[in-house]
């Protein structure tokens, strides 16, 4: 560290994402999507509009928030967009978390302890129960703010919008952040609840149905006053945080419907085919409601099929931390080709072992 670096980030750490190598790999390792984007994305890119590019964006976005507004059946007053679910995540606890306490699953994305950390923010991780889903009576509980993914990751677990509900409900001074970033994968999402409470904020992402994980859009919905909030600290921030590419691109996948469907659609049926497949072999598999499936396997350890699957140019991703999480392994879900690649390596894996 140079010596100008402020005291408060000696000891930071910060967010490690998934390895992003060169060369030809099946990358299964970061929860993206191996799906091109929608063919109105690459339309919108090539399009006269990216001629103007000399003059800067809106910096109110509105022609995206319009898209969003129409899709989500909500007002542009209830929406903020950022540059990713981090931005978000980021504005949001630069905005409301200042000398509060928060608490999110011990077991979850860790971007959001890296945040408690950069903000000195009093955070609290509650444990997830041992069969990890999440321990709904100890948030409705718990007085601090919240911060909760729905479905959880990296285990794939959801807590239906009825349990959500009881949670934002149970203290009404408290803000509770629900991350949809994988709802869009068969599950009921949060955000009409946002016209119910104003202590609501349900954030989505791009990155992962809408194939748009390089372009980096991330979007919330809350109560208008909240909305607000954002804005001024975006203002004061960083008021162009979506160039003009991305608001073009994003307004287009947000309009194309039927290609967001059938992308959800894929991913599920490649889901649920390598969940059976290896549950065959007798993989612990949990049941997964995002874009990836968290594994175990009685004798082959994590660790070691992380390393074996890598040899078949297949890269997955390892958590060592916390404990419980040791013989687990996350795979995200690419294509049903990659996917079938995945077992045909896993049964020679099993069988090499075995011998």
């Amino acid at each position: 560290m140079s010596r100008f670096l402020s005291k408060r980030y000696h000891n930071l750490e910060p967010y490690a994402p998934g390895e992003q190598p060169k060369g030809r790999y099946i990358k299964l390792n970061a929860n993206e999507t191996s799906c091109p984007p929608s063919p109105a994305v690459l339309k919108a890119l090539h399009s006269a509009r990216m001629n103007g590019l000399g003059r800067y964006t809106d910096p109110s976005s509105r022609e995206l928030k319009r898209a969003l507004a129409n899709h989500y059946e909500v007002k542009t007053d209830e929406i903020f967009v950022g540059n990713g679910c981090d931005e978000i995540l980021g504005f949001i606890y630069l905005t409301f978390f200042e000398g509060a306490r928060v608490c999110f699953p011990d077991i979850t994305y860790n971007f959001y302890q890296t945040l408690a950390q950069t903000f000195s923010v009093d955070y609290k991780e509650i444990p997830l129960k041992a069969d990890f889903t999440v321990n709904a009576k100890a948030f409705a509980e718990t007085d601090r703010h919240i911060v909760l993914p729905n479905p959880n990751a990296p285990t794939g677990y959801v807590l239906p919008v009825s349990t959500i509900e009881k949670i934002v409900a149970a203290h009404p001074e408290r803000l509770v952040v629900i991350d949809e970033a994988y709802v869009d994968f068969g599950n009921e999402s949060c955000v009409p609840l946002v016209h119910k409470y104003d202590n609501l904020i349900v954030i989505h992402t791009m990155s992962k149905s809408r194939n748009l994980a390089g372009a980096h859009i991330g979007y919330c919905f809350a109560n208008a006053a909240l909305i607000r909030d954002l804005e001024s600290m975006k203002g004061s921030f960083n008021p162009f945080n979506l160039n003009d590419i991305n608001l073009a691109i994003g307004t287009a996948a947000v309009n194309d419907t039927e290609y967001l469907k059938k992308s959800v659609e894929a991913v599920i049926a490649a889901r649920d085919y390598a969940t059976a497949e290896l549950r065959k072999m007798d993989f612990y598999v949990l049941e997964s409601h995002a874009n990836f499936i968290f594994v175990s396997h009685p004798w082959l350890s994590a660790p070691e099929y992380q390393a074996e699957l890598r040899r078949y140019g297949i890269l997955t991703r390892y958590y060592k931390d916390p404990e419980r999480i040791r013989n687990f392994l996350r795979i995200t879900i690419g294509t049903m080709e990659e996917m079938q690649a995945v077992i045909a390596a896993t049964s020679e894996i099993l069988l090499r072992a075995a011998a």
